[in-house]
């Protein structure tokens, strides 16, 4: 097999064994109604991989507590907080705020 097909059958595999929302949605339940998440239900929660979680709980850049020293658990509100925490500006609101800057110099004047 040469290294595209080996590539290709590679991703192929790891498609097929990679479970989709829904599934996950069945196998976690519903993920909103639980004030606590572990590193599975975390990820299936944000839709990062569950390596990711680790990762980001390595560097400490996702909040979560070890109450034991080795379990890791997660305040879903404060995942929720994190996910949006670097909100970006559209287009149209960078429009309105100009829009009323030009507005208030208008009024001063």
């Amino acid at each position: 097999m040469t290294e595209k097909n080996e590539h290709s059958a590679l991703r192929d595999n790891t498609q097929r064994n990679k479970p989709n929302a829904a599934a996950e949605v069945m196998m976690y339940g519903n993920l909103n109604n639980k004030a606590v998440l572990n590193v599975a239900e975390c990820s299936a929660f944000t839709g990062l991989s569950v390596s990711y979680i680790y990762k980001l709980t390595h560097t400490g850049k996702i909040p979560h507590s070890k109450p034991n020293g080795k379990l890791v658990f997660f305040d879903r509100k404060k995942v929720e907080e994190w996910l949006l925490s670097n909100p970006v500006e559209t287009e149209a609101d960078r429009t309105h705020f100009v829009a009323q800057k030009v507005n208030s110099l208008k009024l001063r004047t």
